[in-house]
């Protein structure tokens, strides 16, 4: 039967016979634990998510340009000003003017363009008061980059 004997930083493990085994020394494993963990980290190599494979998108056959009557722009500058249509409107007139819009054209599109410097919460004010409106179908606006 083997007995164990704790001492300080290791483990004495003690024999039948009476004679002592050679001494353990724990107290560096975590160290060691520690080291292999981090060495892993940094040496693994996690494979890069490549998407569908064999999905081809599709093509566009021709741009058709929508009528403007059928588009309401609303733009939003990196202050937090509204415009629509030309018009300088507050957060609660954008509800009045696009209900009266929609009511008038049901196939209202609403497009709009913002600066990309403006806060989130105002889009998500726009948005709230375009979907009490009703004018539920929305376009953003984006600004094409020049070169390649």
């Amino acid at each position: 039967m083997m007995r164990e004997e704790r001492v300080t930083g290791g483990t004495r493990i003690i024999g039948r016979r009476g004679g002592r085994a050679p001494y353990i020394p724990t107290v560096g494993m975590g160290d060691i634990a520690f080291l292999l963990i981090i060495f892993f980290m940094l040496t693994t190599v996690f494979r890069a998510e490549r998407g569908l494979r064999g999905v081809i998108l599709p093509k566009a056959k021709a741009a058709t340009r929508l009528p403007q009557r059928d588009i309401a722009h609303i733009w939003v500058d990196k202050d937090g000003v509204i415009c629509i249509n030309d018009k300088i409107v507050t957060i609660d007139a954008v509800y009045v003017l696009m209900e009266r819009k929609v009511r008038i054209n049901p196939n209202l599109i609403v497009s709009i363009e913002m600066d990309k410097n403006t806060k989130y919460g105002i889009l998500a004010d726009i948005f709230n008061k375009l979907q009490e409106a009703r004018a539920l179908k929305v376009n953003f606006a984006t600004i094409k980059e020049k070169g390649g």
